[in-house]
C-alpha cells in the first residue's frame, strides 16, 4: 500500500483565464479532485462516508505556486495524508510541471462532517483511517487562523442555485471564485498570485445573502471576509 500517489491532469481551456494560465478557482478544484480521488483509493471517500451520513467538509486550504500552469499542459499532483486527529485531518499537495520541476505546494486541513447535525465528528470513530497517516510535512507553512478584517465592503450578492454542492452548501470553490473577482485584469496582468489561503467557518446555504469585505493590509497582502448576516461565513488571504 502506497501512502503517497500522484494523479495526471490536462490544463484544458475551461480551467484558464485570459493570460492562458490557469485560475486558482480551478486550482483548488483539481487539488479537490486528487483529494477526493486518493480518499477514495484509501477506502474513506464520499461514496463510503455518505453510507454513514456523513462528509469531508474542507476547513482550511493554503496554496503556494511559483508559477501558474498553462493551457494544455499536463501537471502531477501528488497526495498524502500527513496526520489524522480527533477534529480534523492534513492533507498535503505538491504540484509538478512536465519537467516533473515541483511549480507549487498546497495544504489542507478536512473536517468528518455528520449531514444530519451539521456538526463535525470525532475522527477516532472512523475505522481504519490512521492507518493512512504519513507523518510527513509539506513543503509550505500550514494555513492558520485568519484574524477578523477592518475593511469596506467590495461586492455583495445572494447564494444562488449554481453555487450549491451535493453536501447542501456553497461549494469551496465558490469562494475562492468570488475572492478572485475582487481583482481587476490589470492587477493580473501585473502580479502574480503567490500564497492563496482561506479558513471557512459557518456553512452557506441557497439565498443567504453574501457580503465581501476586502483589505490591503500591506502593499500586495490582501485579506478577506465573507459574511451572512451576523456570522462570519470564511476568511481569506491573498498575497502577490
Amino acid at each position: 500500500m502506497s501512502l503517497k500517489k500522484a494523479y495526471s491532469f490536462k490544463i484544458q481551456p475551461q480551467y484558464v483565464d485570459f493570460q492562458f494560465r490557469v485560475t486558482m478557482a480551478a486550482l483548488g478544484d483539481i487539488l479537490l479532485t486528487t483529494a477526493g480521488l486518493n480518499a477514495d483509493d484509501n477506502g474513506f471517500g464520499l461514496r463510503r462516508l455518505h453510507e454513514i451520513n456523513s462528509a469531508w467538509v474542507l476547513s482550511r486550504m493554503a496554496i503556494e505556486m511559483t508559477r501558474f500552469p498553462e493551457q494544455y499542459e499536463t501537471i502531477q499532483v501528488e497526495t498524502w495524508v500527513e496526520e489524522v486527529g480527533r477534529a480534523n485531518t492534513t492533507r498535503n499537495f505538491c504540484i509538478r510541471d512536465e519537467k516533473n520541476e515541483i511549480i507549487g505546494n498546497a495544504c489542507s486541513v478536512w473536517v468528518f462532517f455528520d449531514m444530519t447535525t451539521r456538526r463535525a465528528k470525532d475522527l477516532q470513530t472512523l475505522d481504519g483511517i490512521h492507518s493512512f497517516a504519513l507523518a510527513e510535512p509539506g513543503l509550505i507553512d500550514k494555513p492558520i487562523k485568519l484574524h477578523a478584517v477592518d475593511g469596506d465592503e467590495y461586492d455583495g450578492f445572494k447564494v444562488k442555485y449554481s453555487d450549491i454542492d451535493i453536501n447542501g452548501h456553497v461549494n469551496s470553490i465558490r469562494y475562492i471564485q468570488w475572492i478572485s473577482d475582487c481583482f481587476t485584469l490589470n492587477n493580473y496582468r501585473k502580479y502574480q498570485v503567490k500564497r492563496f489561503e482561506i479558513n471557512y467557518m459557518t456553512e452557506m446555504l441557497f439565498d443567504d445573502y453574501v457580503d465581501i469585505i476586502r483589505s490591503e493590509v500591506e502593499p500586495g497582502d490582501f485579506r478577506f471576509e465573507i459574511r451572512k448576516d451576523d456570522k462570519i461565513a470564511c476568511r481569506a488571504r491573498v498575497v502577490f
